[in-house]
């Protein structure tokens, strides 16, 4: 078999650099119409067709976006990772992935690589630092220096780049609205981590919204419970096992729907009826909202918008020495079963 001719070969034979055979395959229309006839020749020649990453490093680039999340194996995440795929995807670029795990910092050994393979921009998304973000502010300024960065959601950081985050305040408040309207005057917050900044924010937005409508602001009724469905059921254990029955809340919100569908397996267990006996409300707006019984109602932060935002964003910044962008996207609130919506207005 006749060994593929590669872009070295063309140069050689054709007597140009590798660069000017890129452009010849590019159809720039700088190249010299002799030279182009010239190369073209030997191209057809050997049937020669480039690689995408021949072209692209040729061009000083490597097309290739990384992101940078905590864990794909989250369904948040996962939404990101699919949406930002398939907008690098629509523009001619492949993404990367690095995950630094749950709950921890980024790591040196990330930062290099991402130095080392001539990333085109990277994206980091989610609160996955802890209150202390001085590892991530040290590394966004040492990528800064490389390449374009974007970030989605994670607060606080001091150096200027692409950033897109969802208004983690107003979400916890579109809950407590809407419950008021339904009659609601005991609503409790469960899930997340006092740690991290996601949790604090949504924490801050939950009780001035019940300051605002002079609600009760019992301390029993906020219960840091972490991410999944497992916490979800010992969470909501936890906190009614703590109170007379007369005290129950009579809504709960959730840091996310997983935890939502924890607390409502364990409400289930424990003979409740839902939504008559206690309402939910969760968060992220997963696919299986609209398939549990009852559908969840849940607040939508729109992470594939966001994650295309990134991307069309870093794009842009690779072709301009502009690499500033601030967004904020509004949550919006996703009205199902859960929530009792359909019971109207009780006085609870």
């Amino acid at each position: 078999m006749t060994k593929k001719a590669t872009i070295y070969d063309i140069a050689r034979e054709a007597g140009v650099s590798t660069a000017t055979v890129t452009r010849v395959v590019r159809k720039d229309p700088h190249v010299k119409e002799a030279t182009r006839l010239k190369v073209q020749q030997v191209i057809d020649a050997h049937a020669y067709s480039p690689s995408i990453s021949a072209q692209n490093l040729e061009g000083g680039r490597s097309r290739t976006l990384a992101v940078v999340l905590p864990v794909i194996s989250n369904l948040y995440f996962n939404r990101i990772f699919d949406a930002a795929w398939w907008e690098a995807e629509k523009n001619g670029c492949s993404l990367r992935l690095f995950q630094t795990m749950e709950n921890q910092a980024i790591s040196p050994e990330i930062v290099n690589e991402l130095i080392r393979c001539r990333m085109d921009g990277v994206l980091f998304a989610g609160s996955i630092w802890s209150e202390d973000r001085g590892d991530l502010n040290t590394a966004l300024e040492k990528l800064g220096k490389y390449m374009p960065v974007a970030t989605i959601c994670p607060p606080d950081v001091s150096l200027d780049c692409i950033c897109i985050q969802s208004d983690l305040v107003n979400c916890s408040r579109l809950p407590v609205r809407h419950l008021h309207t339904l009659g609601h005057r005991r609503i409790a917050f469960l899930g997340g981590s006092m740690h991290s900044k996601d949790t604090s924010r949504r924490g801050v937005g939950f009780l001035e919204q019940l300051r605002m409508m002079d609600l009760p602001d019992d301390p029993a009724y906020h219960v840091d419970a972490g991410y999944d469905m497992e916490s979800g059921e010992r969470a909501v254990l936890r906190m009614l096992s703590g109170l007379d029955r007369n005290r129950w809340p009579t809504a709960i919100v959730t840091f996310n729907d997983l935890v939502a569908l924890g607390v409502m397996k364990q409400l289930k267990k424990m003979g409740l009826t839902l939504p008559e006996d206690m309402a939910i409300i969760g968060c992220d707006n997963q696919f299986f909202c609209a398939y549990t019984d009852p559908a969840l109602t849940s607040v939508d932060l729109h992470p594939e918008e966001m994650a295309q935002s990134a991307v069309r964003e870093l794009l842009l910044a690779r072709e301009s020495s502009s690499r500033s962008f601030a967004m904020v996207r509004e949550a919006t609130l996703i009205v199902r079963e859960s929530c009792g919506v359909h019971l109207g207005f009780r006085k609870l």
